[in-house]
C-alpha cells in the first residue's frame, strides 16, 4: 500500500514538470526548430519573438561567433545554449559539422 501511494505522490509531483517541458517543446516546434537546424537560424527565429540567450557559466566560448554556446569538459562533453524569456527557459544541445558549423541535437 506505502509503494502505490508514494508512487501516486511521484506522479502528481512531476506532472506540472513533464507539462512545461512539453510546453516548451512544442513552442519551439512552432517557431520551426528542429533537430538538425544550422543553431545560427534557430537563433535568429529565438531572437526575432524576444528570446534573450542566457550567458554561459564560464568565460571560455569554444565558438567566437555564438558565445552563449558553453561546452563541458571531458570524453562525453556536451555543448548547450540556453534562451530565456519572462519565467521561461529553454537549453538546445549543440553540435558541429565537419566543417565547423554549429547545429541544433536536440533539446532539453
Amino acid at each position: 500500500m506505502k509503494t502505490i501511494v508514494l508512487a501516486v505522490f511521484l506522479s502528481l509531483a512531476i506532472a506540472p514538470a513533464i507539462a512545461s517541458a512539453q510546453e516548451m517543446t512544442d513552442e519551439l516546434a512552432a517557431l520551426g526548430i528542429t533537430a538538425g537546424m544550422p543553431y545560427a537560424k534557430a537563433k535568429r527565429l529565438l531572437d526575432a519573438v524576444g528570446w534573450q540567450a542566457t550567458p554561459p557559466e564560464s568565460t571560455q566560448a569554444p565558438l567566437a561567433d555564438f558565445p552563449e554556446i558553453e561546452c563541458g569538459q571531458g570524453r562525453d562533453a556536451v555543448c548547450s545554449a540556453g534562451f530565456h524569456k519572462n519565467d521561461q527557459s529553454v537549453a538546445m544541445i549543440i553540435s558541429t559539422t565537419q566543417a565547423g558549423q554549429p547545429f541544433v541535437q536536440g533539446t532539453y
